[in-house]
């Protein structure tokens, strides 16, 4: 695996949802207009941290941004995204605010200040990819790209906070409310590992589909009677998941039952899919443990395996993985895959 984490604001879009997504969650983002189409996430004094998901000293992002006018809120420091090895920090990007000239961001290691970009306008959407090697001394290095071009660059510089090479986990860290004048959006974050996804994707959009039918096989107990499985399954990111009751939920005890869903047609992604972010929330019924591996079935009916997930709480949680290619040709992602294909789930033990 190369493409670590993918954020597009589409399929979250309630403080709920983006809960169940990130290992923790504070604040918010409000749904805005997004950079190309449907939602961007305004910041609203977020705080969310992934789970463990890169390896490795690369790290790579891509994300919108906009800013609308001038402000000094988030000029204050100890702001922007970080990048870290469990709970601490190795680096961070910062946006500062100048009037008359735009926003810039500076990369810092703790307060130390590593580089600083150009300026960029105030008002429109603005693409931003950062590749870090994190490494201490001088084994560290920098490039940050604007809209596909060469912004800042820079080589033997320590970007390891923590005094040791490496990260494995992202975090958005904002105190300040300015949900209403800077927005996100279309994020993706790789690592160096794998043949692919491992370098600059360049700028990129982020579009989510949602369950919309039963795919070829549906044997998990639906919690009701005449309704079609996906109708349990298919709560969107605008409304808090219904979890309990009649439609809320399907389930099974039964080891190798599986159940498959087809999904909305994309709409916005006519080239170039670098990944695909499968994201399943599930429970324990009752206390105890269960294993539960992902499926894809592919529009030429293989179907292939994903990754195993313990599933060990009575509270939801949502499991997310990337797939840098089909898993059932192992070739890259194309259209059709997607609009055809369906995903699930599978009980093991």
């Amino acid at each position: 695996m190369a493409c670590v984490w993918i954020e597009g604001h589409e399929s979250h879009r309630t403080s709920t949802q983006y809960a169940r997504k990130y290992a923790s969650q504070s604040g918010n983002f409000t749904a805005v207009s997004g950079r190309v189409f449907g939602f961007g996430g305004g910041i609203l004094s977020t705080v969310m941290v992934t789970p463990p998901v890169g390896s490795g000293n690369t790290f790579v992002m891509g994300f919108g941004f906009r800013f609308a006018t001038h402000l000094t809120s988030l000029n204050s420091g100890n702001q922007g995204f970080y990048v870290e090895t469990g709970p601490d920090e190795q680096f961070h990007l910062e946006f500062e605010s100048g009037s008359g000239l735009g926003v810039r961001f500076n990369l810092k290691r703790g307060s130390t200040t590593v580089a600083t970009s150009s300026y960029f306008d105030f008002a429109v959407w603005h693409y931003i990819e950062l590749k870090v090697t994190v490494r201490t001394g001088t084994n560290g290095a920098y490039e940050l790209r604007h809209n596909g071009v060469l912004d800042i660059s820079g080589t033997s510089v320590d970007l390891a906070d923590t005094g040791g090479d490496g990260w494995d986990v992202f975090a958005y860290r904002f105190t300040s409310n300015v949900s209403n004048s800077v927005y996100l959006d279309d994020t993706y974050i790789c690592d160096g590992t794998g043949a692919k996804n491992n370098d600059f994707l360049g700028p990129s959009i982020v579009e989510a589909v949602e369950v919309n039918a039963d795919g070829a096989t549906n044997q998990f107990d639906q919690n009701s009677s005449g309704s079609a499985a996906y109708t349990h399954v298919d709560d969107v990111g605008s409304t808090s998941p219904d979890d309990a009751g009649t439609g809320g939920y399907i389930g099974s005890d039964t080891n190798t039952h599986k159940d498959l869903f087809a999904f909305t047609d994309l709409t916005q992604i006519t080239g170039t899919i670098h990944a695909v972010q499968l994201g399943v929330q599930m429970a324990m019924g009752a206390t105890g443990t269960r294993t539960v591996k992902t499926k894809y079935r592919d529009p030429d009916t293989t179907e292939a395996d994903g990754t195993s997930h313990v599933v060990d709480s009575t509270n939801y949680d949502e499991f997310t993985e990337v797939f840098d290619d089909n898993p059932a040709s192992a070739a890259a992602w194309d259209v059709t895959d997607i609009d055809d294909g369906q995903f699930g789930v599978e009980v093991v033990s």
